[in-house]
């Protein structure tokens, strides 16, 4: 008797694959800065309901942190189970996030 295949596997595989696809370079979405200054303070890990830094959430969309894996701001672990940010995204929307806390 065989079991059944894990269907979220199968979701893993397919995030993978597409963020082999080249980068696109579009403006991000109010979603994905949300989620990209959420990554930025750690990684975040896949949990039924997307993608958070803990089980209480915010919670982000696979959609979402797959354009900013596409966009180049962001990596998923081999087994896409954690998004973590990128060199490049670090450099880009560290700074201007710490210099508008200062200001403040």
């Amino acid at each position: 008797m065989r079991a059944a295949p894990r269907k979220s596997a199968r979701i893993e595989l397919r995030m993978l694959a597409e963020a082999e696809k080249p980068a696109r370079r579009r403006r991000l979405s109010a979603t994905q800065k949300v989620a990209l200054q959420e990554a930025l303070v750690g990684r975040l890990q896949l949990y039924p309901r997307g993608y958070a830094a803990s089980k209480t959430g915010p919670f982000h969309s696979r959609r979402a942190i797959l354009g900013l894996v596409r966009a180049g701001l962001m990596s998923l672990s081999a087994t896409a189970r954690y998004a973590a940010v990128t060199k490049r995204a670090r450099d880009t929307y560290a700074a201007p996030a710490t210099s508008e806390s200062e200001s403040e």
